[in-house]
């Protein structure tokens, strides 16, 4: 009925595990856990509608519906993804644009991430993956 991107979080964190007395247990950087976060691009059926109600919010009751009838997915992304939800985020993208290393700025050749001869590029090979689990 719905899919969605996750991805890893990309931020500077580390996860702290506590006991029951507060004494820390753990201290792990957000990049080697496994941790997965809504990575803010879905597809849906259009019997969405169906689970959603006036005034709800996606992530929270229409989702929770589509958990309890196992309707919903999400695809495992490894590759680039970062948000710009901030202006530090967006500083950050710019900054990686004027470098040169954009993968998602493939009008640019030099901003492309090399594949070899006669693959498809990555956006199709997702899409292709996704289609296939549906």
């Amino acid at each position: 009925m719905a899919s969605f991107l996750c991805v890893r979080p990309n931020l500077s964190f580390h996860f702290i595990t506590l006991n029951p007395n507060g004494v820390v247990e753990s201290i792990k950087d957000v990049h080697r856990s496994d941790i997965w976060i809504n990575g803010g691009y879905f597809v849906f059926r259009k019997e969405i509608f169906q689970y959603m109600k006036d005034g709800e919010e996606l992530l929270c009751e229409p989702f929770q519906r589509l958990l309890a009838r196992q309707q919903l997915l999400a695809y495992k992304y490894d590759g680039f993804w970062a948000p710009m939800d901030t202006f530090k985020d967006k500083q950050t993208l710019e900054d990686i644009y004027a470098g040169g290393h954009a993968p998602w700025a493939v009008w640019n050749d030099s901003a492309r991430v090399p594949r070899h001869r006669g693959t498809k590029p990555r956006v199709q090979v997702v899409a292709a993956q996704a289609a296939a689990r549906r």
